[in-house]
């Protein structure tokens, strides 16, 4: 009990001090949490207005900000995730604390961004009279989920990384093209029924698809999806966590 105190109490640690150095000398401060999100949906709105994009009858601006906020806490802590072995490793150098620790900290820190991002989208779903249910109950398990995916994701950044920082460069650039291959902008029912069966491979697709669901439609997410969705993530957990702390052990002398 003591070591699982001391191992949460140093990943909020990490993660605190992440969190007060990015926004403390930032002229908006909190408000770059909110940034993102909010102008990509700027963006995809305005885009729905030259291609014509369905949105199952919901109004686009709250179809796509349901969808990016999950996204941009998964992307996010990815990506942070990638850097976090680089971004401390003074203290890797000199302390022999679990190297999860890093990634947590930095799932974290987008956790934290993701709580702000939630507050606008809370607000819009007010001002959109969206009722919410028992389907609400679901909201757990789909973070979870999300946080899940992004640390296994974010682990095989972050262990290849640490050796070649193209890994790091490359993950960033791969996760913009992942975000088209999710249902951010569209429905999964766009996608024609024949592809069907490989897009939902990506199991970012259940996630997603599932806070739509729990969010703003009252509905529980599909469970075909987020089966596929729990088992993609448990095995790439199973192969990437051997191979994150195989490669653990020599990140103190390959940085």
């Amino acid at each position: 009990m003591k070591v699982f105190s001391s191992f949460v109490y140093i990943t909020w640690a990490i993660a605190k001090r992440d969190i007060i150095s990015r926004y403390r000398r930032s002229l908006f401060g909190l408000l770059w949490a909110l940034l993102q999100p909010l102008l990509l949906m700027v963006v995809f709105t305005f885009l729905r207005t030259v291609v014509d994009i369905p949105s199952d009858g919901i109004p686009y601006v709250i179809f796509s900000y349901a969808a990016l906020v999950p996204w941009t806490f998964f992307a996010s802590s990815v990506n942070r995730a990638g850097q976090s072995i680089l971004s401390n490793a003074a203290l890797i150098k000199k302390s022999p604390v679990p190297r999860e620790i890093f990634l947590l900290a930095a799932l974290g820190t987008s956790f934290f961004d993701f709580c702000m991002s939630g507050t606008i989208l809370a607000g819009m779903m007010l001002c959109f009279h969206v009722s919410v249910g028992a389907a609400l109950l679901w909201l757990p398990v789909l973070i979870l989920l999300t946080a899940a995916l992004a640390f296994g994701v974010g682990m095989f950044v972050a262990a290849l990384g640490c050796f070649k920082q193209d890994v790091i460069f490359a993950a960033s650039f791969a996760m913009q093209l992942w975000l088209y291959a999710t249902p951010v902008i569209y429905p999964v029912s766009s996608v024609p029924e024949k592809w069907q069966w490989l897009y939902q491979l990506n199991p970012m697709v259940g996630i997603i698809d599932g806070f739509r669901n729990v969010l703003i439609k009252n509905t529980p997410p599909d469970y075909s999806l987020m089966f596929s969705t729990a088992v993609a993530t448990g095995c790439i957990l199973a192969i990437v966590w051997p191979l994150f702390r195989r490669c653990a052990n020599y990140f103190a002398d390959a940085l």
